[in-house]
């Protein structure tokens, strides 16, 4: 179980150990740095900035490879569907969409509202009007 657990994690985000290993090495010379300038030392310095530049290279990479994984699937997704259907109609004023756009709206407005429902929640249950603990089920 927990490999399929470390298999489904690492396909939804493949590059989050590089990531965050070199955003904590880029902190760890920036600090060095610091030292650096504290203690005068001009050379050691710009031998700590020239690997800083390195190491925030290497982070940029990596980010853009997995933001790069992180839009494939979508990709993936508008293709098949625009296989079947490339537009939309929307019935009441009779528009046509491109499928991308009809998906970009989806996807903004399903991460839009999941964004939104946590406030309207808390707020609905300030008022009192709906309450959403989970009823208990008694055992017989």
């Amino acid at each position: 179980m927990k490999k399929g657990s470390k298999l489904i994690q690492y396909l939804k985000d493949p590059h989050t150990k590089k990531v965050q290993h070199f955003k904590e090495r880029y902190q760890e010379l920036d600090e060095l740095s610091e030292v650096a300038v504290q203690i005068g030392d001009a050379l050691a310095y710009k031998s700590l900035q020239t690997e800083m530049k390195e190491v925030f290279f290497d982070y940029l990479t990596a980010v853009v490879v997995d933001s790069i994984y992180k839009i494939a699937p979508h990709v993936l997704i508008i293709w098949i569907i625009s296989l079947k259907w490339p537009y939309i109609t929307i019935p009441i004023v009779n528009w046509q969409i491109d499928i991308f756009g009809a998906y970009l709206v989806g996807y903004l407005l399903f991460y839009g509202g999941k964004w939104l429902v946590k406030p309207i929640k808390s707020w609905l249950h300030k008022l009192g009007l709906i309450d959403f603990r989970a009823s208990q089920v008694t055992k017989i």
